[in-house]
């Protein structure tokens, strides 16, 4: 082979290496802009705090970041509560409209930004929004930021929950449900009453007493006798009790039409989610004592031995 032929056999050699390492060399830049690019365009939204009571005066907070590409034209941020509450805010944090419960307040801007609102250079956005826990409520709550970009492209997303709970701690509900008593009442004879007391509020009940009273009217108050007492160690939220207690009118008490009532949470000890369905009411009439008092206060005692056997 001439020398010619190999100078040119040799500089096709060395056209073709440096060809290739000029091809690598753009795809590694290619690749590396196109990753500084993607990791340039970003989101986080923070919750702070992510766990707190509701009641405590202070408001949740939202943290917003993001980052802009060069070039990317920003439009607004779409804040989202729970799928349904929505705020809208410019680049200086201003709201787009009426700012309404649970938002209070948004601070922040939005730097490198030009008055067409394209990023240039390392444009970076940074907001605190401001919520009314009250307004929120108890219970888990998500949010969602959307950083809304012009030009067709999509927006920069992302999201977070909290929890709100109550500083107080779950209260239960005593219910008296139905008082079974006798309408007629003979003086010095004892005598069963029933009542079914529910708990129907979210917390349990502690020691507390079951009372029944007789009354001259329909109307339960301070000066009414204590006939019987049942003392109820512990109701669970959602549980009931069928509550017995034995009765008896004193021979010194007046004849004629009274009122008997059963009171759950007697002394008012348990606080409640409601004190107003405590108290049921039962006409009855008292008699005199007859030659039947006598057994018929035995029966009671029968009875109250045979409870006891069970």
């Amino acid at each position: 082979m001439s020398g010619t032929r190999m100078n040119n056999v040799n500089w096709r050699i060395v056209s073709a290496i440096f060809a290739a390492f000029t091809l690598l060399a753009c795809t590694v830049t290619s690749t590396r802009n196109a990753a500084f690019a993607e990791s340039e365009s970003s989101t986080t939204l923070k919750a702070l705090p992510k766990q707190s009571f509701v009641d405590d005066g202070s408001s949740q907070l939202l943290q917003l970041k993001f980052k802009l590409n060069e070039g990317t034209v920003f439009k607004f941020v779409r804040i989202t509560i729970d799928g349904t509450q929505v705020l809208e805010f410019d680049a200086s944090g201003n709201p787009i409209g009426t700012l309404s419960p649970p938002f209070e307040f948004v601070f922040g801007h939005i730097t490198m930004l030009t008055d067409g609102y394209y990023a240039i250079g390392k444009a970076k956005g940074k907001f605190v929004i401001a919520m009314d826990k009250l307004s929120l409520g108890i219970g888990e709550h998500e949010a969602k930021a959307e950083v809304v970009l012009g030009g067709g492209a999509e927006p920069l997303v992302a999201t977070d929950t909290f929890k709100l709970k109550s500083s107080e701690p779950p209260l239960p509900d005593l219910v008296a449900k139905y008082f079974v008593a006798p309408s007629t009442i003979m003086k010095n004879v004892k005598y069963w009453t029933f009542t079914i007391e529910t708990n129907e509020g979210e917390g349990n009940a502690k020691q507390h007493d079951v009372n029944v009273y007789l009354s001259n009217d329909n109307a339960l108050d301070s000066g009414d006798r204590l006939l019987g007492q049942h003392s109820m160690s512990y109701l669970a939220a959602g549980d009931f009790n069928l509550v017995p207690i034995t009765i008896k009118v004193p021979k010194t008490e007046n004849e004629g039409n009274h009122f008997l009532f059963i009171k759950v949470d007697a002394q008012e000890k348990i606080k409640e989610l409601s004190e107003g369905n405590n108290v049921l009411s039962k006409a009855a009439k008292i008699v005199p004592n007859n030659s039947q008092g006598q057994h018929n206060e035995n029966n009671i005692e029968a009875q109250k031995h045979d409870h006891q056997d069970d």
